[in-house]
């Protein structure tokens, strides 16, 4: 139980894989870093950041993850959408 209410501790699977978002955001972040700095292919950068955001999106779409975030969206503990 949390101050948020009854909400349940997520699964150690589900854990791992939202701890992983933040490392795949900082790292597509750094993406527009080197294309400001560095003198490589534009089609190099948007793979890097192609295959960074497909990372995201696969750990947002494991069962467990997805089980979680419904059960918090559940509850209106997640930002309203739109």
């Amino acid at each position: 139980m949390t101050r948020a209410g009854n909400v349940r501790a997520p699964s150690d699977a589900a854990l791992i894989r939202l701890a992983h978002i933040p490392a795949h955001v900082e790292e597509l972040m750094a993406l527009d870093y080197q294309a400001e700095k560095a003198t490589v292919g534009l089609r190099t950068l948007r793979n890097d950041r192609r295959r960074k955001v497909e990372a995201i999106l696969l750990l947002l779409a494991d069962p467990d993850v997805r089980d979680y975030l419904a059960e918090l969206d559940r509850q209106g503990l997640l930002p309203v959408k739109g």
